[in-house]
């Protein structure tokens, strides 16, 4: 699905270019049809999460490079998790980040934090969002001004969190103290793979080590479900900690030829 922005035709989400938008077997020639029925078939089109040796790119670069001129406009890399057990996820992991995550589950619980898992399905996803920003408040990314509880972002998942639920593959941890929720990771499923989506905890807890306790938590729950691999996403040093693969996307620009 594609918008226009400021001239240029994109994505509707292509704020971390993780995903590609061809999606299915005729995708490139739904594109190349929406290409041409455009009143305005002028502007550039942007397209991000293209696989640099996938079907579909090498397909996508053969239908438009006879009338577009094409370009990479960027690199993304994201990390993946292999999940199997708990115990086998925690064996790969190097001994000091073992102890670490150890640490951060042991004085969640003795501090008398509990995780509450969730798979809901879309009746409760208003009252669930609510307890996210209520956390999300509380957090540092909103008293920087990068929280989900403002903005395009609020609107975003606000209307994410449904349609994963309609499906059943929505999935929230929170963490809780004294029945109050101070902690949640949110994601959402495909198949055996889960997206890992937003994560915030109170910042008054931070030295509880609530993050790494959190994604202990979802990753011990992943695993029971059997699912097989978490993607952490990008652009963030943890992120590499807690995968153990490289998944590198490109995106491309093309321009109309005139």
């Amino acid at each position: 699905m594609l918008a226009e922005d400021r001239g240029v035709l994109r994505p509707l989400e292509a704020m971390w270019g993780f995903a590609s938008p061809l999606v299915g077997p005729d995708a490139v020639e739904l594109l190349a049809e929406c290409l041409a029925q455009r009143a305005s078939p002028g502007e550039p089109l942007y397209l991000s999460g293209l696989s640099p040796r996938g079907t579909s790119t090498r397909a996508l670069v053969a239908r438009l490079a006879p009338t577009h001129s094409l370009s990479i406009a960027g690199l993304t890399v994201r990390f993946l998790a292999e999940l199997d057990s708990l115990d086998g996820y925690l064996a790969r992991r190097s001994a000091k980040q073992r102890a670490s995550l150890r640490r951060a589950l042991r004085r969640a619980c003795a501090a008398g934090v509990d995780f509450e898992a969730l798979a809901p399905g879309p009746e409760s996803c208003d009252a669930l969002y609510t307890r996210v920003l209520e956390v999300e408040r509380r957090s540092w990314k909103s008293a920087g001004g990068n929280g989900v509880d403002r903005g395009p972002m609020r609107e975003f998942y606000a209307r994410m969190f449904p349609r994963l639920a309609t499906r059943r593959a929505l999935r929230l941890v929170f963490a809780q103290l004294g029945g109050e929720d101070v902690g949640y990771l949110s994601g959402g499923l495909a198949g055996t793979h889960f997206r890992g989506l937003q994560f915030s905890f109170d910042e008054r807890l931070r030295p509880l080590g609530l993050g790494n306790a959190l994604q202990l938590e979802m990753i011990a729950r992943l695993c029971e479900e059997g699912v097989r691999a978490y993607d952490l996403g990008g652009q963030s040093a943890y992120k590499a900690r807690f995968g153990e693969r490289e998944v590198a996307t490109i995106a491309l620009v093309a321009r109309p030829r005139s």
